[in-house]
């Protein structure tokens, strides 16, 4: 599967969800997974080779793994985390070889 734009984590657990709970979206969804995917505001064309498609036709996993799949996504909390180090600066003054005691008397 290949994919070319963006997908959001937001995006990604309603499709679980829907993959999970919704048995019309699931039978949509092995009939036409682009169609199924627009549904879900996922850019239309850009994905290939998703189950469904006129060359590779199969059946969806069952319900329990994409619900599994879904509460895994919901309970990672640290999935969408940015990280940003802030620099600090150090200034020295006098005798590096001193210890900070000896600086402040």
């Amino acid at each position: 599967m290949a994919y070319s734009g963006y997908v959001s984590k937001t995006q990604i657990i309603d499709l679980l969800g829907k993959l999970a709970d919704d048995d019309g979206y699931r039978s949509r969804f092995e009939r036409s997974p682009e169609t199924a995917l627009a549904e879900l505001n996922f850019v239309p064309g850009s994905f290939s080779g998703f189950p469904g498609s006129r060359t590779n036709s199969s059946m969806l996993a069952d319900k329990t793994v994409f619900a599994t799949a879904r509460k895994r996504m919901v309970d990672e909390v640290a999935g969408e985390c940015l990280c940003m180090i802030i620099p600090s600066f150090r200034l020295d003054f006098g005798n590096q070889n001193q210890s900070v005691s000896a600086a402040m008397r």
